[in-house]
């Protein structure tokens, strides 16, 4: 049986990619405020009590996650060879070795992530594009407002639903789509591994509207895609993604636990921080050698 792809050029392949993640953002967005206004009794959440407005976006992220990243991905992969799980290399097994590394590197990599959106948050765009900084750096308020609304709850409960909404999910989701998707349909098209690589990155970062961490966010981003094609998998980058995702959420958690204002909190703040930085770089750098010397690139 012919995939639905076949015989239709790169450039009606990608148009269709575009169709489907802006479909499935606006169906299931509108999907996700719609029941979450079922379940709070208003479309209008910010007229919510805070815990209720925290439920709100709960719904709605979910949904949206759903919808723009994990759905458009899937329906792209059957498109492309009538499987779900192939395109995509979910069906293909992680190496064990490189899960270890990859874990160890989670939490060595966090202070180079962080370090770096400090350094770059006085960055800004060309004068002609006032407007679009302004633009970006209202979405980034908005959405950095959203995530101290979902995590100002510090039940464990809440806590663990967070873990789930915001870093499984995001991870499956992100991974799927970027480099489950784009990246390996971009090699294909444009035969060359890594240009693939760090256009993906490129538009990871910049699908995050944030000025101050796009930097950080582009380098994460072509990390996650080496280790997919020198995995051969793409549960490797989603769990570097979770784990990401969580330890953030963990740091979080733990200092408003202990009555910090983690809005307020930089990494230059603490002692010796340089050499933190440092510490963090090397790892980093040892942990990258060892996962490329298990590599097992498909050619």
């Amino acid at each position: 049986m012919a995939s639905f792809f076949e015989g239709k050029n790169r450039f009606v392949q990608i148009c269709y990619f575009l169709l489907f993640v802006f479909a499935g953002m606006l169906i299931f967005s509108a999907l996700g405020t719609l029941i979450a206004s079922l379940v709070y009794g208003t479309f209008i959440y910010f007229q919510l009590p805070e815990a209720q407005q925290a439920g709100f976006m709960r719904i709605s992220q979910f949904f949206g996650s759903v919808g723009t990243f994990m759905g458009p991905a899937l329906l792209f992969a059957y498109c492309s060879n009538g499987n779900f799980f192939s395109y995509n290399k979910l069906n293909k097994k992680p190496n064990y070795r490189m899960m270890d590394i990859v874990i160890v590197m989670s939490l060595a990599i966090l202070p180079l992530v962080l370090g770096l959106a400090e350094w770059f948050d006085g960055l800004h765009l060309p004068d002609s594009m006032y407007r679009i900084e302004k633009w970006m750096r209202t979405m980034e308020e908005q959405n950095q407002e959203i995530i101290m609304l979902m995590c100002k709850d510090t039940r464990i409960s809440i806590f663990l639903l967070n873990i789930v909404l915001m870093a499984i999910i995001p991870a499956l989701g992100e991974e799927l789509l970027f480099r489950g998707t784009l990246q390996p349909f971009l090699h294909q098209w444009i035969r060359n591994p890594h240009v693939a690589i760090w256009i993906t990155a490129f538009i990871f970062s910049a699908i995050h509207f944030q000025i101050s961490g796009f930097i950080s966010r582009m380098l994460l981003g072509a990390y996650l895609g080496y280790l997919v094609y020198w995995s051969g998998s793409i549960w490797l980058p989603i769990l570097a993604h979770f784990m990401h995702n969580s330890m953030s959420l963990i740091t979080e958690f733990v200092m408003l636990r202990r009555g910090y204002d983690t809005e307020l909190l930089q990494l230059s703040d603490i002692h010796y921080y340089k050499y933190i930085l440092a510490v963090s770089l090397i790892l980093t750098v040892i942990g990258i050698y060892f996962i490329w010397k298990n590599r097992c690139v498909e050619r």
